[in-house]
């Protein structure tokens, strides 16, 4: 709190310092023309030579999940400076700076400077929280190095009385008792830099840094491996500590004829922990039977560069001609880890092909674009882009090691997988008449990928749209698409390969129909009011899959106005409906062996109806100097949204012969969020107001709320016996939060 109080009354003194010269400099007659800024408008118009700035406190009170209600940002109670805005302006230069909520976990800070036909510069510092969850614990300790470690005495006892057993599974309830709570954080600090130097009228230089850090802890979960009774998945605060550095360099020529830039752009991705090793809660020693700890790789370091060239040409009948080419390479070559930790098994342990990953693809992207405008009546545009992403990276074998507990004989190999796409969009608009244009186009996508069940894909997509807008009282367009993916060169194979049926597609390749409509209307009865209206329909069907996602159809639908009937009310009204729903059909069954055929089974197929629906309403209402030197600003947001998953099976089913199918309870959720601001302006550039924020969020889920997650290690449904997976206590909840500011905001 002092570091972040030091910061504040820093800032106030700049800006008072600031205001004590500006009141020296002669005053200028104000603008008659009101302004909409995110600082209210003065009672009498002002136009603040210097800057504004926000300044006051505010107070937080909140039940429930804190987490959620501050995901992405800092309201913590306390003093604060907001929206601090700085602006010198001479005939030569212009210098700009910005600061928001200063000294807190989401502050911003951004500042430019340009030499008016010379040369910009510009940088911003944006910190950006992540508050995952308040209602964490865990048993481990962070020793540093990605080491995240467990009291010996507690694996241990553990050990020795393991929660395959009633007593073993009080024991572990006990342990965990005693984990320590914590709030679970990460963070983001994000720098950027911009500069555009003019070295002369059609020559610029661009130079852009991007420099993202991130700090703090994520929430994982990881196993042991297949470990008979002695594999829990362990779900904890895994550190999390990397940089990521992206640099842009341009050079630009331009003319009233075209343009040609030539550029580079890298990326590096530096990670600081390349692994996490964790204890295993139920082991303290290591057998070939289970494990004391695991291993994961966390995302490796690695880098790109592309040499970029792009360029456009004016041509005649009101026509240009454009080229975009990319050419770069990807790069990771980090070592890679050993298959196990397990110091009973390092020696039977397949030893490790090559030491690096020595990974790396070669991508090339293109786009080639020619519009034109021959006529007032017809408007034409036509776009080729090729995609092609070659992966270089050998190809990896190993022998299996089965869940950590056994050599296997079966070879694992990698899968290098490439892609290439290439796409031709055809478009043209036709001025029917006056009051409406008629526009038709075409796509046809070619993908051919490696390592997938299918070896090619070709889409067709047919649109027509039609567009009224010459007409001042209403506005309507409307679109509709028609397409068709199908697959060439079938590998059945692959599928069996990894156990799948062969009647499985997967959704992304499958071959699918595809049906959308939009349309958007405004009506604008007079310069006072406007209604909108909006509405979508979309149909998917995957007619040829067997498992897998066989449809998928999404509506929605919105209707609103805004109402303005003098310079000093706004009103505006909202209602809008989204509804999604699915089916994916399975089977429930074992490997296909000798001796076990319920792969074959078709009456062990199942299947889900998936139904997912929205419902938002918001409404706003602003009343500028309706009262003497007073703004009032209200608005209020809900959005109410459940969904079911229904299973389904055949009347002959074979699966649920003693217990009967239970349906799972719908998910439900509900957040509202009320807010109210007044501002009074004792002077014209000084006004004194409270802000009111109100929220609260209401949820109902089966697999993530206390009613299922009732303990960090909760127990199996059927049998009331150890369910092999011990959880953080992150969980959905509910929150009511409010939230108040009472500030002066001050212009000079």
């Amino acid at each position: 709190m002092r570091t972040r109080m030091s910061i504040l009354i820093g800032a106030l003194l700049l800006v008072f310092s600031g205001a004590a010269r500006a009141q020296q400099q002669p005053s200028t007659a104000p603008s008659t023309t009101p302004t909409a800024t995110a600082v209210p408008a003065p009672t009498t118009p002002f136009s603040p030579k210097l800057g504004t700035v926000d300044f006051g406190f505010r107070a937080d009170s909140t039940s429930g999940d804190r987490s959620r209600y501050q995901r992405f940002r800092d309201l913590r109670q306390g003093a604060y400076v907001d929206r601090f805005k700085f602006d010198k302006e001479t005939e030569d230069w212009v210098f700009d700076a910005r600061a928001n909520n200063v000294g807190y976990y989401d502050q911003r800070y951004s500042a430019s400077y340009q030499n008016i036909g010379k040369l910009k510069i510009n940088g911003e510092w944006n910190q950006v929280p992540l508050f995952i969850s308040s209602s964490t614990a865990t048993l481990y300790k962070d020793t540093g190095n990605g080491r995240m470690v467990i009291d010996d005495a507690v694996q241990r006892s553990l050990q020795n009385a393991p929660p395959t057993t009633a007593a073993g599974y009080n024991g572990l309830l006990t342990a965990l008792s005693g984990a320590d709570p914590y709030d679970l954080r990460a963070r983001r600090d994000i720098g950027l830099f911009n500069l555009a130097y003019s070295m002369n009228q059609a020559v610029d230089l661009k130079f852009d840094v991007r420099n993202s850090n991130r700090s703090g802890y994520n929430l994982m979960s990881f196993g042991f491996g297949t470990s008979p009774g002695l594999s829990p998945v362990v779900e904890f605060n895994t550190p999390t500590d990397d940089r990521t550095t992206d640099v842009k360099a341009n050079l630009e020529f331009a003319n009233d004829r075209g343009l040609l830039n030539v550029g580079y752009n890298a990326s590096w991705f530096a990670q600081h922990i390349p692994t996490v090793q964790f204890d295993n809660p139920l082991r303290v020693d290591d057998i070939s039977g289970g494990p004391s700890s695991g291993l994961t790789p966390m995302w490796p370091s690695n880098e790109t560069f592309a040499v970029t060239m792009n360029g456009s040409y004016k041509l005649p009948a009101r026509s240009r001609a454009s080229a975009f080419l990319s050419f770069g390479q990807w790069n990771q070559n980090a070592s890679l880890v050993a298959p196990t930790v397990n110091s009973a098994l390092i020696a039977v342990a397949p030893p490790l092909e090559r030491p690096t990953a020595e990974a790396k693809a070669d991508v090339t992207s293109m786009v080639y674009t020619f519009n034109s405008r021959p006529s007032e009546f017809l408007w034409l545009n036509a776009r080729y882009r090729y995609f092609d992403y070659a992966n270089k990276t050998p190809i990896y074998d190993t022998l299996a090691l089965v869940g950590d507990w056994a050599l296997g004989t079966a070879v694992w190999e990698s899968e290098p997988a490439s892609t290439k796409r290439k796409t031709l969009d055809l478009d043209g608009q036709i001025a029917a008449s006056r009051h409406f244009d008629v526009g038709f186009g075409y796509t046809r996508e070619d993908a051919d990928r490696t390592y997938r069940i299918y070896e090619k894909t070709a889409e067709d997509i047919y649109r027509v749209n039609f567009d009224s807008v010459a007409n001042q009282y209403v506005t309507f367009r409307t679109k509709y698409e028609h397409s068709r993916r199908d697959g060439s060169g079938f590998d059945e194979e692959l599928l069996a390969e990894v156990g799948e049926q062969p009647d499985t597609r997967h959704y992304d390749i499958a071959n699918r129909t595809r049906d959308r409509v939009t349309a958007t209307l405004f009506v604008t009865p007079g310069k006072y009011v406007t209604f909108n209206t909006s509405f979508g329909r979309g149909k998917d069907e995957y007619t040829e899959t067997g498992f897998g996602l066989r449809n998928n159809d999404n509506n929605t639908w919105s209707a609103g106005a805004d109402v303005a009937p003098n310079e000093r009310v706004i009103f505006g009204l909202n209602y809008a409906e989204e509804k999604y729903t699915a089916m994916q059909y399975s089977r429930t069954a074992n490997p296909l062996s000798a001796t076990d055929v319920t792969f074959n089974d078709p009456t062990r197929d199942w299947w889900t109806d998936q139904d997912d629906h929205v419902k938002t309403f918001t409404a706003s209402a602003d009343f500028l100097k309706c009262l003497p030197k007073t703004d009032i600003r209200l608005g209020f947001d809900t959005s109410y949204g459940d969904a079911t998953y229904v299973y389904n099976m055949k009347p002959e089913q074979k699966v649920f012969t003693t217990i009967p199918l239970t349906q799972v309870t719908p998910l439900k959720n509900n957040l509202t969020n009320g807010r109210a601001d007044i501002q009074y302006f004792v002077r014209p550039n000084i006004a004194i107001g409270a802000t009111y924020l109100y929220e609260r969020y209401i949820v109902d889920d089966f697999a993530l709320g206390a009613q299922t997650l009732n303990s960090l290690a909760p127990a199996n449904a059927s049998n009331g016996g150890f369910a092999s997976a011990i959880y953080s206590g992150y969980l959905y909840q509910d929150y009511r939060a409010n939230t108040g500011w009472f500030r002066v905001t001050f212009l000079w």
